[in-house]
Order: C-alpha cells, then sequence, then structure tokens
C-alpha cells in the first residue's frame, strides 16, 4: 500500500469533516474519498495535474476543488482539527505545503506579470518620446550592462 493512501480509519475522521456531504445543502462533492485520494496521489508523485490517472476522475475538476479549498484554507483546518491522528496529521500537512507552494508560486507569477505590465507600460511611454531611434542607437543602448555581447559582437 502506498504511504498516501487513505486509509478507512483516515476516511471515517475525515468523512463528517468535509464539505460536499449528502447531508449538506447545495451541491455535493460526486466522491469526496475518491477526490482526497486523488490529491494524495498529485502530492506524493509531484506530478503535475494533467497527468492524475483517470480512475481519479478528470483531472481539472480535481485541480479547481483543490485550489478552492486551498484558497479557503480547508487543508489547514483539517490538519489542525485531526492532530490526534499523527499519520492522518502527517498527510494532511503534506497537502498543507503543496498547497502553501501552489500559492507562493500564483504569488509570484502575480508579481511577476504586474512587473512586466508596469516595464511595458515604461517602454511604450519612453518610446513614444522618443520615437526616431535607429535599430544600432536601440541596441547599443540596451548592450551597454550587457558583457558578452560587448565581447561577440562583430
Amino acid at each position: 500500500m502506498d504511504d498516501m493512501d487513505l486509509r478507512e480509519e483516515h476516511w471515517q475522521k475525515l468523512k463528517p469533516l468535509l464539505l460536499g456531504g449528502d447531508a449538506d445543502p447545495g451541491a455535493t462533492g460526486r466522491d469526496n474519498r475518491l477526490f482526497l485520494q486523488a490529491i494524495l496521489w498529485v502530492v506524493e508523485s509531484r506530478s503535475k495535474w494533467s497527468a492524475l490517472p483517470p480512475e481519479f476522475g478528470r483531472w481539472q475538476t480535481a485541480y479547481v476543488r483543490f485550489m478552492r479549498w486551498n484558497q479557503a484554507d480547508i487543508w489547514r483546518q483539517l490538519a489542525n482539527r485531526l492532530s490526534d491522528d499523527s499519520e492522518l496529521q502527517r498527510k494532511l500537512e503534506a497537502i498543507v505545503a503543496f498547497g502553501d507552494e501552489y500559492t507562493r508560486r500564483a504569488t509570484q507569477r502575480l508579481t511577476n506579470k504586474g512587473n512586466r505590465d508596469a516595464y511595458s507600460s515604461m517602454l511604450g511611454k519612453a518610446a513614444r518620446q522618443k520615437p526616431c531611434v535607429s535599430i544600432e542607437e536601440n541596441t547599443m543602448a540596451g548592450a551597454g550592462s550587457n558583457w558578452i555581447w560587448l565581447l561577440t559582437r562583430k
């Protein structure tokens, strides 16, 4: 049995705490246990979501649901509530760490996008201010700090 498989005793502890159960109002999760197994598979294998085996259902569905639960901090809440079972808590903490890494990378991508947008905006203003720049002038201006270009230019 895989280290990250969800044993029956763990499922019985998790089941009443999960969103989307039969008794919950609104939409229900089609199969919370299968969803958790899918998350544990991705966390353990460190594979891309698109590599999720078909027996877990559509990878897009698992990914979106994982991200919603991650944004709502459900994984951390589950880990905190089930701290009396060290094995289950270790599995949940692995999911928390995985989710935190996803959040960190998403935040970094947004920061990078903001920086690119600001830089592009600045370049657009500079281009409007100085429209008549030759290719050679532009290349020389941009290459001044690039010592490899300076050494290899012909």
